[in-house]
C-alpha cells in the first residue's frame, strides 16, 4: 500500500467496518485490483497492528495498544518455582491488580491466580501451600469473604486451567491474555463478585475501547465455558451497539 494514513483517515470515523468496505474503497481508487491483492493489504494492516479484527470480515481502526501484562516480582518468582518443580505441565498465572487499569472503581482486594491443568492442580497447590499459608485451592464464597485476605500480603488463589484457555507467553512465562481476563471476569462470581453490575459494563467499555480485544477469540472462550450466548448479547448491548 502506498499511503496507509488515507485508509486509516478514512476508515477511523467508522465504528467498524467490514471486507466488502475495505474491497469498495480500494476499487473506488484501483477498479481493477484483484481481490487477492486486497486480502493481502487487509494481512498487511492488521499484521502492522493498523486495524484489528472485532470478529470474521469485521474490523475497526487499531487507536488502542495490545495488552501486555505485568508480573511483579513475587509474581514472576512463583512462577519460576512452579516450573522448575513441574517442568511438563500447563499453566498460567495473572495478577487481579490488573482490573484496576479498566474498572472504574479500584479495589484493596486484589490477589494472585495460578491456574493449572487439571491433573495438577492439587500437587501445585501442596506445593505452593508449603511455601505459604496464604494459598487457597478454589475457594469457595465463604472462604473468599472470611479468610482470603486475613494474612499479610497478597493471597495466591489456585484453580484448574479450562483446556483451550486462550494464553499470552511473556518472557517464558504463561499468563492470562486479556480475552481470557474478561470472561473470567464476567463468569466467576465468587472471585469477582464486586465487578458486576455496572462496573462490569465500564470494565468490558474500557478493555474495547483502550485495548486491541479479539472477539472471536473471547467469545471462543466464552463457548468453553458455557457463557457464550449470554456474554455475546452484553458485548452487542455494551460495546457494539453499531455493528
Amino acid at each position: 500500500m502506498q499511503n496507509n494514513s488515507d485508509f486509516i483517515e478514512y476508515f477511523k470515523t467508522f465504528d467498524t467496518f467490514t471486507t466488502a468496505d475495505i474491497t469498495s474503497y480500494f476499487r473506488k481508487k484501483e477498479p481493477d485490483l484483484k481481490q487477492t491483492t486486497i486480502n493481502w493489504r487487509v494481512y498487511a494492516l492488521v499484521n502492522d497492528h493498523m486495524i484489528s479484527r472485532v470478529s470474521k470480515g469485521i474490523f475497526r481502526v487499531t487507536c488502542e495498544k495490545r495488552y501486555v501484562p505485568q508480573l511483579d516480582k513475587s509474581l514472576l518468582q512463583t512462577a519460576k518455582k512452579i516450573r522448575k518443580q513441574f517442568p511438563f505441565i500447563d499453566f498460567c498465572v495473572w495478577d487481579t491488580s490488573v482490573i484496576n487499569s479498566f474498572a472504574q472503581h479500584l479495589s484493596n482486594q486484589t490477589f494472585y491466580i495460578v491456574e493449572v491443568e487439571k491433573d495438577a492442580a492439587e500437587p501445585v497447590f501442596h506445593f505452593l501451600q508449603e511455601k505459604s499459608n496464604n494459598i487457597y485451592y478454589n475457594p469457595t464464597q465463604d472462604i473468599f469473604d472470611n479468610y482470603l485476605f486475613l494474612h499479610a500480603g497478597k493471597p495466591y488463589v489456585v484453580k484448574k486451567l479450562l483446556t483451550e484457555s486462550p494464553i499470552l507467553e511473556e518472557n517464558g512465562i504463561k499468563v492470562s491474555s486479556l480475552e481470557k481476563i474478561l470472561v473470567d471476569v464476567y463468569c466467576d462470581k465468587t472471585l469477582f463478585g464486586q465487578y458486576q453490575g455496572n462496573e462490569m459494563k465500564t470494565l468490558y467499555k474500557n478493555c474495547f475501547e483502550n485495548y486491541s480485544v479479539n472477539k472471536t477469540k473471547l467469545l471462543r472462550y466464552a463457548s468453553r465455558r458455557g457463557k457464550v450466548s449470554e456474554i455475546e448479547l452484553f458485548i452487542n448491548q455494551i460495546i457494539c451497539k453499531n455493528d
